[in-house]
């Protein structure tokens, strides 16, 4: 028996429905989450920054992290060059600056960095914390009082960044009033604009990877940069193949909790892979090619452990 025709009614519904439906896109299926890295200039030492701004593109990055004094000196050979002369370099080799780091001369001082790093296509300056007396002693209210007080010496810096549109990045160190979790955590809570953040350094914390885990988890969205970073056997005087054990995928720390938790809020700040070598100031290896290889290879141990988180 043939069925029976539809309706003008229902023919009309149906044609309403199938446009409608086509009209309409489908939902986006969100891109893969990537970490977004950074080249930091001091794992070359103080070799020349001519020679490392072509590394950029081998080496996976989206923009420079400059660092100076006795880590490396690339600020200064910038300084020196001259910003006209460095950003024709850039030009060159279709690179970009992303931050500075400004260990020395800290927060307090780094306004002529700042501006400078502005003309490169700079956003963020990175720094380590105020510290008080007898800061990395302290805990609870004590704690909580000390770090209120070192972001009230950073209000300068942090309204001129404001006006800038430059992000600080607050570096956790050993030694200070950020060298435990909780100290870490408090800061977070602390920090009141959406510019001033923390630069996470696990190599500065309890090489506990669950506990690290959940820091960035309770933490992530004040992350601005994460060092991927661990203790290994530390910085010293060591042998080369125990100071490459700071590395990931060298040393012993599992960062896949770290890394399933920047997954989870879809970090969107800056990765470094870093290490210190010694003395302070050497090159990871003695040729940039060599230097970036074996960042690459700690590049793609951290995409693989990425992948599995």
């Amino acid at each position: 028996m043939k069925p029976p025709s539809p309706s003008r009614r229902e023919f009309l519904q149906s044609l309403a429905t199938a446009t409608l439906a086509t009209a309409l896109p489908a939902a986006a299926t969100p891109a893969p989450f990537r970490l977004r890295h950074v080249l930091s200039t001091n794992q070359y030492g103080t070799l020349p920054i001519a020679d490392i701004v072509p590394q950029l593109a081998p080496a996976g990055c989206i923009g420079l992290d400059i660092w100076a004094g006795r880590w490396g000196n690339q600020r200064e050979q910038i300084d020196a060059m001259g910003h006209d002369r460095f950003a024709a370099l850039l030009a060159q080799h279709r690179a970009a600056v992303s931050c500075y780091t400004c260990m020395d001369p800290g927060f307090q001082r780094c306004e002529p960095h700042l501006r400078a790093m502005k003309k490169f296509g700079g956003n963020q300056i990175i720094a380590g914390f105020p510290n008080a007396p007898g800061g990395k002693e302290l805990r609870g209210a004590a704690l909580r009082t000390a770090i209120r007080g070192s972001l009230e010496k950073l209000k300068p810096i942090i309204a001129i960044a404001g006006e800038l549109g430059v992000e600080l990045a607050i570096e956790n160190h050993l030694n200070g009033l950020l060298e435990t979790p909780d100290g870490v955590r408090m800061l977070a809570e602390e920090i009141r604009e959406r510019h001033v953040g923390i630069a996470l350094a696990p190599f500065h914390l309890p090489q506990e990877a669950a506990s690290l885990g959940q820091l960035v988890d309770d933490v992530a969205p004040k992350i601005l940069y994460f060092y991927a970073w661990q203790f290994g056997d530390g910085s010293g005087d060591l042998a080369p193949s125990r100071q490459r054990r700071q590395l990931p995928g060298v040393g012993p720390l599992d960062f896949k909790p770290m890394l399933a938790a920047l997954k989870r809020h879809r970090f969107a700040g800056y990765t470094s892979i870093f290490m210190h070598p010694t003395p302070r100031g050497a090159p990871l290896h003695s040729t940039v090619k060599d230097v970036t290889a074996e960042l690459n290879k700690a590049r793609t141990f951290l995409e693989r452990e990425l992948a599995a988180a």
